[in-house]
This record gives C-alpha cells, sequence and structure tokens, in this order.
C-alpha cells in the first residue's frame, strides 16, 4: 500500500496489510453519508505482546481551548471521527459489511479481537508539543464513554504532534 498523504503529513509506508484506509474503501463510501470517519486502521504487533489497532485521525491544525470559542465543536468532531473508525474497524473484521470482506487486509480479517488492543489516535501536524496537553486532557475526557464500555485502558488515547507521529513509527 501506498504511504498516506493527509494534512500535510505522509504516513505510512507500513508492512504489507497492516494498514487499511478506511476513508478510501468501498465499505466507507457505502455508508459516508452523515457518518464522519478517521483516517486510517493500523495494525501493530510486537513479538510476545497482543497485537494493537490503532484508529488514527489527522489534522492540520487545532484550536486552543483558552483562544477559540469553537474547541468543544472541534473535539467532538474529532471524538465522533475516532468512535466512529473503532466501530467500523471492528464490525469490518466481524464481516458486518459485505464489501469489506474482499477489501480488508489478511491481517485484519484474522485478527483475534478478543485479545486485541485498540488505540485511537489524533495527530496533529506542526502543533507545538506544550499545546498537546489540554487537547489531549479534552479528547480524553470526551472518549471516556467509549474507553470504558469498550474496556481500552489507561492510554488508549493520544494526541501527538508529527514529531510524536515519525517517533512512534506512523510517518517517515
Amino acid at each position: 500500500m501506498p504511504p498516506i498523504i493527509e494534512s500535510g503529513m505522509t504516513f505510512g509506508p507500513y508492512p504489507e496489510g497492516h494498514c487499511f484506509h478506511i476513508e478510501k474503501s468501498a465499505t466507507y463510501a457505502a455508508i459516508q453519508e452523515g457518518v464522519r470517519m478517521g483516517e486510517f486502521f493500523l495494525l501493530r504487533r510486537q513479538e510476545g505482546k497482543p497485537p494493537v489497532v490503532l484508529v488514527v485521525e489527522a489534522k492540520s491544525s487545532a484550536p486552543r481551548p483558552e483562544s477559540n470559542p469553537n474547541f468543544g465543536d472541534y473535539i467532538s468532531e474529532i471524538r465522533e471521527k475516532l468512535v466512529n473508525g473503532l466501530t467500523l474497524g471492528v464490525a469490518s473484521c466481524l464481516r458486518r459489511h459485505a464489501s469489506a470482506a474482499a477489501e480488508l487486509p489478511e491481517p485484519f480479517q484474522t485478527l483475534d479481537l478478543t485479545s486485541s488492543g485498540f488505540r485511537l489516535v489524533l495527530v496533529i501536524n506542526a502543533h507545538k508539543k506544550e499545546w498537546l496537553p489540554p487537547l489531549q486532557d479534552a479528547l480524553v475526557s470526551a472518549l471516556h464513554p467509549t474507553t470504558q464500555t469498550w474496556a481500552l485502558g489507561a492510554n488508549a488515547v493520544a494526541v501527538i504532534n508529527e514529531e510524536g507521529a515519525r517517533k512512534h513509527g506512523l510517518i517517515a
């Protein structure tokens, strides 16, 4: 799969079959009216640990809570995209959508959902590191019902900039 270019960043390359560009998929195309969606799913495997699926949303900028009255709307939009991404990812792995069986990479099709971890990740291009904590706190709070009902764990939500994305191997 070629790298994904989104919000001024180039994501990937990733191991064959470990990335599913949900925004460009037939599965999402069939349901997209009124359904906001994250950019892609990324499967991470580490020896001796359960697999982890990242639901990634990329943005070219983000408002600061102290200077933007629309900050709550921004967080709500990101929450919606990440929750929909998680839900569609699991629904696709469970073959709830006919098109998913044909386009979902094999590593996702054979994923053991009972032991897999999930992380909801927002990557913001050119965002200062010191601006990340208020966004992280707001997104963790907004996603609290989701992280609790899915038992995702304390570190399930991450807000990072392109420097963090590079450090974690999301972008080249």
